[in-house]
């Protein structure tokens, strides 16, 4: 069966659930048999993920350019841990990187719902950024709707307001990828970056990172004008740069990898 032929099979199904939280398996890829948990029947990318097939293009664009089996992934911006579950999947060690405190709960929920790929995935609960300390945040707990997303004040966010209407603010905890370095943790072979318009701030705090180890760069880039400022620093700092999944990309979003094979 083919991806969107999954995906479209599970969306059927998703019709016929009951209107009540309840837990459901990943059906298809790395994280077959995982199970994550919904409010309810839903759309969009819950039903991708349920298929397995969300953001599929990210791991067809790393076959061929690393084995993940050993391998340390840095998750930033996990989300629910969709993705740090894909990536334990594939044999990886994973930090998923997750400031929003309802999506940091859920993500607890699916590490102690799966335990054997819970077992190589760490949580750190901050936000990455450019500075140590702490920043302003703007975050939504809508685990139902389309969106439960997150970004710090200071990024450059999603150019529709509307994303983030009636959303919270609060203070959360800042760390530089540099700073993470400096305290213990092992460099990473792969960063998969989603910070809603924070990814220059992000990569700035890991100058020293990014120049001496040169991990392999997935990134969701989410203002027009960030396309322009990251290609700058990361070809300062010897990437090349590809487009991902161009054919959906708009002017407030695509996807890039970037490495320096």
């Amino acid at each position: 069966m083919s991806p969107a032929s999954l995906t479209r099979a599970v969306r059927r199904r998703v019709r016929h659930w009951a209107d009540k939280p309840g837990w459901f398996p990943i059906q298809a890829g790395p994280a077959a048999g995982a199970q994550i948990l919904l409010q309810g029947p839903t759309e969009g990318f819950w039903c991708d993920m349920l298929a397995g097939t969300f953001d599929a293009f990210i791991y067809e664009s790393i076959a061929g350019r690393r084995n993940l089996r050993g391998a340390n992934c840095w998750d930033i911006g996990a989300h629910v841990g969709y993705h740090s579950l894909i990536f334990a999947g594939l044999g990886a060690q994973v930090l998923a990187i997750e400031p929003n405190q309802y999506n940091a709960d859920r993500l607890r929920e699916h590490l102690e719902r799966n335990p054997a790929m819970a077992r190589n995935i760490r949580l750190l609960a901050v936000a990455v950024s450019d500075q140590d300390g702490e920043m302003s945040f703007v975050q939504s707990g809508d685990m139902r709707g389309d969106s439960s997303g997150s970004h710090l004040a200071a990024a450059l966010a999603p150019l529709d307001p509307l994303v983030y209407a009636g959303c919270e603010r609060l203070m959360v905890p800042t760390v530089r990828m540099d700073t993470l370095i400096e305290r213990g943790e092992r460099a990473p072979d792969l960063i998969k970056l989603d910070v809603e318009g924070a990814e220059l701030l992000a990569l700035r705090g890991g100058r020293k990172l990014l120049a001496e180890k040169k991990p392999l760069l997935l990134i969701e880039m989410h203002h027009i004008c960030l396309m322009f400022h990251l290609q700058q620093l990361l070809l300062q700092l010897g990437y090349t740069l590809r487009l991902l999944d161009e054919q959906n990309a708009i002017p407030s979003r695509c996807f890039v990898i970037a490495s320096a094979d």
